[in-house]
């Protein structure tokens, strides 16, 4: 028999060989399989023709299933066409009367030591007679092997289980675990499975690559927790979006843009919105250990497909494709929002049912056990270990660093990637062209805007294009290592996670990306890099900590941590230097010493006038005189306030309150250069009683 497989067109599709209607397809997830034996001309010319409809608008959600950021996004422009098309692979296949269809490799753990697996799969009798059909199977390493005869009728299709109730060969003793990266090797085993009518020929074959590997998940706390064979695992990684824009990147592609993000030490790629739809993705994301958190195809719109039926079958269909893959780690309905009714439901029990409820489904991107999504923009690296890094350009936070699906900056790419895509006449000055590669108004919530004052600021400005991309490499670097390295600071405490906004770029553009268009590795990626290894020494600017993080399955002791502060004409102080012997037990975030310096500070307010919105004991001025026994107090009102003069600009690094028992419960504090316009730099809704210290950018 001659089968003709479709494996995805945008967004529907009527099939047509040599004029004969073969059938319609109706998702870009829905595979089509179609029987052409007859149909074939075997020693002529053969005409396909594919009649495709474009995707329905607005892409989100109304038109989804299909590749949501095809109609404009704020980092990638939109796509004429909405990538309508044939998008996955054709092929055709030789098979006897018996076939296999979905075969599911599922794996429990007794204990590390001793797993039990079980597989599942359909086979079918296409031929016109009744008969006999084996399925054998061969798993290796270990050359497991198991055999059942099935008779099956014309046209019937039947589900053969294999398990340890009649197989006992299916509990696998000292088994090779797939681990995330950074906790132990990513192990894969191949199943090859083959049916063979009675004339003892194999009628279709097919392999199977899996990893002996458990998922469990707990939200203690209201933060969600992973855990993998038992242990629990601190999830570093990034969001991907299309692996490029027009869909252009295949096969061997996928191999390049895993690793960049293996070398990261990333241990989880967020699949957003699904957008990603190629296997090789999910293959190569098996041999190289990153997890996958793999959403569907709904953006926080308060709106649903507009056929629904055919959504639900595009899921059902992506979870029976991918679900023998190993990395996968949950399953999301919705970015940024929750599924409209029905879709939750039906997401739910989809997952339940044709995966088993092997990996767990979170119906939101950004809360449920989650605490938002955003910021975006670059910040003072101190920000990131300062309670709590939220803003108000990002959405849905709760309290805590918790799990965050995605954070990010801008990131500008360096001059030699810059000069490929930006005509000569737009390089210098930064004007509309670099807007149309989102470096403007198109990307508002990268605020690059933030992104050139910093360099004015703290590097001197840049006179033109290349000096500017070089000095972006810093800020690229320093925002994106103090990310990780803030999160690592409170790991399980409240900390679990963090997934950066993105590590590549789909477009050539500025915005989201630690390589760029052209895999070209920024400053944001050896930032990463460096944040991320799996054993990592790091120094929080806040505190002066010096701390080890430990994101491994494996204790270390005995390690020597040392410090040395060099001044700015780069000689080593010897009166700051530290060493210090530790232990770094797995999971864990390990003090090794603290830095002396900034421990004294100048007090700017000492002495320096004050003024206040009300006062009912006490002078505005008492705030100022260093004295314990004196006070000011204001009204008990909300909104009352009191301000201190500097007298000239000065670099303010914090602000320290000693509160009485009368306290704040919510305060703000700001800054101004002239009394009249204030700029906040800091807010909390948590004040306490007491010394409440504050340091801020």
């Amino acid at each position: 028999m001659i089968w003709l497989h479709f494996d995805g067109i945008n967004r529907r599709g009527e099939v047509y060989l040599n004029g004969t209607h073969l059938g319609s397809l109706n998702g870009f997830m829905h595979r089509g399989q179609f029987d052409v034996t007859s149909l074939v001309q075997r020693n002529q010319n053969n005409t396909l023709a594919v009649l495709v409809d474009i995707p329905q608008t607005p892409l989100a959600n109304q038109g989804s299933p299909n590749y949501l950021s095809s109609g404009g996004w704020d980092w990638m422009p939109y796509v004429p066409g909405l990538n309508s098309g044939i998008t996955d692979k054709v092929w055709l296949e030789n098979t006897g009367r018996s076939t296999l269809n979905d075969p599911w490799m599922r794996s429990h753990l007794v204990s590390r030591a001793q797993a039990e697996l079980s597989l599942q799969t359909d086979v079918s009798n296409r031929g016109t007679t009744a008969g006999k059909t084996v399925l054998r199977g061969t798993i290796t390493p270990g050359q497991i092997t198991f055999e059942q005869e099935v008779d099956l009728q014309p046209g019937e299709t039947r589900t053969v289980k294999f398990d340890k109730r009649r197989f006992p060969q299916m509990v696998v003793d000292n088994p090779r675990l797939w681990w995330p990266q950074g906790y132990g090797e990513p192990n894969l085993y191949t199943c090859h499975l083959e049916v063979v009518d009675e004339s003892d020929s194999v009628s279709e074959s097919r392999d199977i690559r899996f990893g002996i590997r458990q998922y469990d998940y707990d939200k203690k706390g209201g933060v969600f927790h992973l855990y993998v064979n038992g242990i629990s695992v601190f999830v570093k990684g990034a969001d991907w979006g299309m692996s490029e824009y027009m869909l252009r990147r295949h096969g061997e592609d996928y191999r390049t843009l895993v690793k960049l993000n293996k070398e990261m030490n990333f241990n989880m790629i967020r699949n957003w919105l699904g957008s990603v739809t190629d296997d090789e993705f999910y293959r190569y994301c098996d041999e190289y250990g990153l997890m996958v958190w793999d959403d569907f195809w709904i953006n926080s719109n308060e709106n649903q497909p507009y056929d629904l039926n055919a959504f639900n079958d595009n899921m059902v269909e992506k979870i029976k494709r991918f679900r023998n893959h190993a990395c996968i780690a949950v399953w999301c309905g919705d970015n940024e929002g929750p599924p409209q009714a029905p879709l939750e439901g039906w997401m739910a029990e989809n997952v339940r049912t044709f995966d088993g409820g092997d990996r767990y489904f979170q119906p939101c991107s950004n809360n449920g056990g989650l605490n938002g999504s955003g910021p975006w923009g670059a910040n003072d690296p101190r920000w990131y270990f300062t309670p709590y890094p939220d803003c108000k350009s990002g959405s849905g936070f709760d309290r805590g660093w918790g799990f965050r699906t995605e954070i990010g900056t801008a990131v500008v790419p360096n001059y030699e990637s810059l000069v490929r895509f930006m005509p000569e006449d737009h390089l210098w000055p930064v004007d509309d062209m670099w807007n149309l590669h989102y470096f403007g108004p198109s990307a508002f919530n990268a605020t690059p805007e933030r992104h050139t004052a910093v360099i004015d600021r703290s590097y001197g400005g840049a006179r033109n294009a290349e000096e500017f991309c070089q000095k972006s490499q810093w800020i690229n670097l320093e925002s994106n290592k103090a990310l990780f390295e803030g999160w690592l600071d409170h790991m399980w405490n409240d900390a679990t996670g963090v997934m950066l906004w993105m590590s590549g770029a789909s477009y050539p553009s500025m915005v989201w990306l630690t390589y760029d268009y052209y895999y070209d590795l920024t400053g944001a990626y050896f930032g990463c890099k460096q944040a991320c290894e799996p054993l990592h020494i790091y120094w929080n600017p806040v505190t002066e900590e010096v701390k080890v993080a430990n994101t491994t399955g494996k204790d270390y002791e005995g390690l020597t941590a040392e410090a040395t502060v060099y001044n700015m004409d780069d000689k080593p102080v010897a009166r700051y230097a530290e060493k210090a012997v530790v232990n770094s037990p797995s999971n864990t975030v390990a003090k090794c010493f603290q830095l002396k310096f900034n421990t004294e500070r100048d007090i700017l307010s000492l002495g320096c006038p004050a003024v206040a919105s009300s006062t009912t004991q006490g002078e505005p001025s008492y705030v100022t005189d260093g004295k314990d026994d004196t006070r000011w107090a204001a009204l008990r009102a909300d909104n009352e306030w009191i301000y201190v003069d500097l007298g000239s600009e000065k670099q303010v690094g914090g602000v320290r309150l000693n509160w009485e028992a009368a306290y704040g419960k919510a305060y703000k504090i700001q800054v101004s250069d002239d009394a009249q316009s204030w700029n906040e730099v800091y807010k909390t809704e948590e004040g306490t009683e007491g010394i409440n210290e504050i340091i801020i950018p």
